[in-house]
Order: structure tokens, then sequence, then C-alpha cells
């Protein structure tokens, strides 16, 4: 059997890159995450050779000492792959809305407006990366990152030049071409509409390698989880315990959901928790969640879209609509579940108008993002009154069920939540890592 080329992988998260390069025949051998509970689901669920450190700390140099003393390597020249994506939120639209706003009232701590982004730290960890590259030298690299990158633009020498050429041109001085392509993991048999920008970089005498081929046909959202039982609104558990029978053969669905039943895992410790929970419905969402509508059998409506008479004829026996002059509408009652608090006010919805949104079954998820941590108001249930599961949240990244975002039991559920919206799907990490071993010229393993 041919050696497994081996690779690094920066800026790990929970491990989505790590877990799909490991299924396409890569070894990775040492992975760096400043995150401490995403450091733990890595090392319950890929391996200890996951580095809690934070990389601007963590140079390369150091990393090789512990892997050549741990016999793992006996120089950098074996490593083969360095892959990772540098998280930097200005990149996002979200991000650069929010800096904007910021600079709009004020309150940005930066420069003036032209040169807000690079401000940020994080957009430069890219940097961190490029310095991994140069020292271990890998015949390939990969690098992944959010679409709005594509638009994204940085200060040179008092030139404005577009954020991909920067970073062209940062590899190119290196030795590397790279070439990039925003991807939508969809097209990968990811249940999931999540674009990304995929860097593929290699050095000066490598073979330059392929993207993977796009398939013909999509899973959908409600594909992805019809096997999963019915949550009961009021303590965010299910009752059951089994899973559905699989669905009708030759289907997208029911391969997909084969898949995430069958995959076996890297690192075994015992029958994983099924993780399908999610947060309690307060009795203002039962009442706001049956108005919503994805738009799959009806016209869609949204958070905004909903007048308070009819969340007033979904409120739980016992609640009230109320209203005061210098208060926006509330529900008031009796005290709820554990929770002390008997009110619950509502957002303004001139505001916060598509704050809440029910998910189309019959088309793929939306993008999973890191907010699920705070809450899934734009991740209700295609059918039931209620926001995803984990265990929902983690099939829609492709994440097979034999992954544990707990980490034993030690993550909270919104420690959970937020790994999985910054996860690359191990789906499309692992059609990319085929097309790499290709390139690297090791075959099929």
């Amino acid at each position: 059997m041919q050696r497994r080329p081996k690779g690094i992988d920066l800026f790990a998260g929970p491990g989505g890159l790590s877990f799909g390069l490991t299924k396409s025949g890569f070894d990775i051998v040492a992975a760096v995450e400043w995150d401490k509970a995403a450091s733990r689901t890595y090392r319950h669920n890929i391996g200890d050779h996951v580095h809690q450190i934070d990389v601007t700390e963590f140079p390369p140099a150091m990393l090789e000492k512990i892997l050549v003393d741990s016999n793992i390597i006996t120089s950098r020249n074996e490593i083969a792959l360095i892959s990772g994506g540098p998280p930097c939120p200005a990149f996002s639209m979200m991000g650069r809305s929010k800096i904007s706003n910021l600079i709009k009232t004020g309150k940005w701590g930066g420069s003036d407006s032209r040169h807000a982004f690079i401000d940020d730290p994080r957009v430069k960890l890219f940097t961190n990366f490029v310095d991994y590259v140069r020292y271990f030298s890998p015949d390939l690299f990969l690098m992944e990152n959010v679409s709005g990158m594509n638009s994204f633009k940085q200060e040179q020498t008092g030139v404005v030049k577009p954020i991909i050429e920067v970073i062209r041109t940062e590899f190119a001085r290196i030795g590397y071409a790279v070439k990039h392509r925003t991807v939508n993991a969809s097209s990968y048999g990811v249940p999931q509409n999540r674009k990304r920008v995929i860097f593929l970089g290699w050095k000066k005498g490598a073979k330059e390698p392929e993207y993977p081929t796009e398939h013909d046909e999509i899973v959908r959202a409600r594909e992805a989880i019809d096997d999963l039982p019915p949550i009961s609104t009021e303590d965010g558990m299910t009752p059951l315990k089994k899973q559905a029978r699989l669905p009708l053969k030759g289907t997208p669905g029911r391969d997909f959901i084969r898949w995430c039943r069958t995959t076996k895992p890297i690192v075994a410790n015992g029958k994983p928790p099924p993780l399908h929970h999610t947060r309690p419905v307060n009795p203002r969402d039962q009442a706001i969640f049956p108005n919503l509508k994805s738009g799959e059998h009806a016209s869609r409506v949204l958070y905004k879209d909903i007048a308070m008479e009819d969340v007033q004829k979904n409120l739980p026996e016992g609640y009230r609509l109320r209203e005061f002059k210098t208060i926006p509408n509330r529900v008031e009652g009796p005290a709820w579940g554990r929770q002390k608090r008997t009110k619950w006010i509502f957002y303004d919805q001139s505001k916060f108008g598509d704050k809440m949104r029910r998910i189309r079954g019959d088309e793929p998820a939306p993008t999973m993002v890191a907010h699920l941590a705070k809450d899934g108001y734009m991740f209700v249930h295609p059918d039931e009154h209620r926001t995803i599961s984990v265990r929902e949240a983690a099939r829609f990244q492709s994440f097979p069920d034999c992954f544990d975002f707990s980490a034993g039991g030690v993550n909270s559920i919104s420690d959970q939540f937020r790994q999985i919206g910054n996860a690359v799907p191990p789906l499309l990490s692992e059609a990319l890592g085929k097309e790499l071993i290709k390139a690297l010229g090791e075959g099929s393993h």
C-alpha cells in the first residue's frame, strides 16, 4: 500500500476540512486551532494531533520541531499539503456591513473608511498561512474563505488592489502558482447553499490540481433530515430514539442519509450521542413560528410580514399580547419552564424584518452561520414549529452522525452550533482532497 501524503491543517475549527481530507487519502499529522471548544471537538473526533494555540504565536519552526521530536516526520520536506481557512470576518458581507455601520456612527476605532477593513488584524491571518507554506514548502496548498473575498480590496503602497490579487502576489513571491474558484457546496453533495472561495496552489515543478466535477443532482434540506424524529417544542428534546427508515432507493436523499449513518469515525469513542436537540420554544415564538412560510407551498412569510392579530391566535393558554406606549408588543403570562421571566418583547419588525425565517424543504438549506450559537431564528425547521437541532445543522453541513460536537458531553449547545456554522463541509473537503491526491500522483487509497 502506498504511503498516505502528509498534511497540516491550519485554523482547523472542529475538523471539517481534516475529516474530508483524511477520508480522501491524506494523513493529517498536525492541526492548529485557537478555540478551546473546537479543539476539544477535533481531538475527540479526529485525533490528538491538534494544537490549541493562536497561530500567530506558533511559528512553523516550532511545529516542525514537535513533529520531528515525536517521530511523526523526519524533516519538513515530508509535508505534501498545507490546508486551512483563515478566519476573516471582514471579507464577509455581514462583517463589512457591521464595520461600515461603525464608521458611519463614528464608533470605528481604526483609520478612515478607505483602510477600515485592513485594520482588522484577522484579515491579515492569511499571511500566517503564507508563512507556513513558505517554511514547509509543500507541493500543494488548499485555502478556503468566504465568497465576499471576491469583492474585497486592500490598499498597498497607495494602490487599491483586489485582495484576490494581493494573495496571488504573496504566493508568487514564494514560488507558488495559485488559482481560485467560487464553489457552492451544494454542487458536491452537501445539502446546503454555501458559497466559498477555494484557492488551490502548487509549487513550481508540481502538477497543477483540478477542481472536482460538480454533481448532477442536489440533496434538498428535507431529504437530508427526513429520518430524524420530531422534537418537542417544550424542552427541545425528542421522546423517540429511533430514526425512521431510509427514503426510497435511488434518491440523492437516501444516499446522503446512508452516508451520514454509516460513515465510520476517525477516532472511535464509543457510541456518539445523537445531538438531536435544540432550544425550547418560548410562548412568544410558539405564537410566531406557525405563521412563518418558506415559500415552498405558498408565498414566503418572514417575521416582518406577520400581523399581531395572527400571533394572538396562536398564544398558548394563559398568555396574552399587550402593548404599551413606551414598550413594543410583548407576551405576558405565568412562569414558564424553569425561567422566572414571564415577558417576551417582540423585535421591531421594521428593523429586524428577516430575523425569523423558515427553511425551504425542497431546496438545499441556507448557509449555516456561527450566529446559530446565539439563536436559530434564521433556521426554523421546514415543517415543525421550532429551530433546527444540532444534528440537523450538522447534517446540513454534511457531517456524519458519528461526529460528536459535544466532545463527549463537554461542549455547550451554543459551542456546538457555533462550531458547525464555522466548519468546512466534509463532503466538499473530501471531493477537493481526492483531486489533490491525483495531482500528487499518489493514486486512490
